[in-house]
């Protein structure tokens, strides 16, 4: 292995590691505290993009993620089950990456990414719909 590819890979399962650790707190935080409960998802999603931009990098002479099917979750599953979905896949995609097995890490990440970004995208939802209500109310006051 070069050194580069060393760098990469040790760089990697750093941001998995991290990224990890923010999918714990964000999972505490689901049942408490809005706000560091946003924190910690954003910063989950941030580690796990350094780590896709690494495998990118890592993979640089091919572009595998076009072919790749992430998984299909049900539209009604709550934050906290997501959250332990991600964390399985992120956990799934560290041992991956410690056993040698990059490729199979990378759809890991890839996988816990997309479900992320949904918990993301339906709690900025669910911010607006609360200020829109809340500017409704206080305009009819």
């Amino acid at each position: 292995m070069k050194v580069e590819e060393s760098a990469y890979s040790e760089k990697i399962t750093r941001a998995l590691t991290s990224c990890q650790a923010y999918l714990e707190k964000s999972i505490a935080a689901a049942k408490g505290v809005s706000e560091e409960y946003d924190i910690s998802v954003w910063h989950a999603a941030a580690e796990l993009e350094y780590a896709l931009f690494l495998f990118s990098l890592k993979n640089a002479n091919s572009d595998v993620t076009p072919k790749w099917k992430t998984e299909s979750t049900d539209r009604s599953d709550p934050p906290a089950k997501l959250l332990q979905k991600a964390q399985v896949l992120v956990a799934k995609s560290r041992a991956s990456g410690i056993s040698g097995k990059w490729l199979e890490a990378y759809k890991g990440a890839f996988a816990a990414r997309h479900i992320l970004l949904r918990i993301q995208r339906e709690s900025a939802k669910k911010k607006r719909d609360l200020l829109k209500r809340s500017n409704s109310y206080s305009s009819s006051s």
